[in-house]
């Protein structure tokens, strides 16, 4: 392995020195180009499989029930009809709906949309 390094490294080098100045910087621009991408690449870490233990905090708005619903199922997309559908629930809040009754109504749409995700077709096969 070290020679096959050693031997790249040589055959890099001897290619480096027949570039102009020019190209050389082209090549040194592509390679740290190259290097950040790699890194960038990175993988991103798993989606949980199952809702997070985000604690339901005492006297909770609505809105702020949305923002840890949001969180607790991060493996849910915020889609448009999802989104849709809990904006028509807030606005029974405004309308004078209690809390308490907005924030359980969210909470069975959440935990409804997570069991359709956890249910889908092909997850069986991850």
């Amino acid at each position: 392995m070290l020679m096959t390094v050693d031997r790249e490294r040589q055959r890099l080098l001897a290619a480096w020195q027949q570039l102009t100045p020019e190209d050389q910087r082209t090549v040194r621009l592509f390679a740290e180009f190259l290097g950040q991408q790699a890194t960038a690449l990175e993988p991103l870490p798993p989606i949980p499989q199952e809702p997070l233990p985000i604690p339901k905090p005492e006297r909770e708005s609505a809105v702020l029930a949305l923002k840890r619903l949001k969180k607790t199922y991060p493996m849910i997309e915020t889609d448009f009809s999802l989104l849709e559908k809990a904006s028509q629930i807030l606005l029974k809040k405004v309308l004078g709906t209690a809390d308490a009754e907005v924030i359980a109504e969210m909470e069975e749409l959440f935990e409804k949309r997570y069991q359709g995700w956890k249910n889908r077709p092909g997850l069986a096969d991850q």
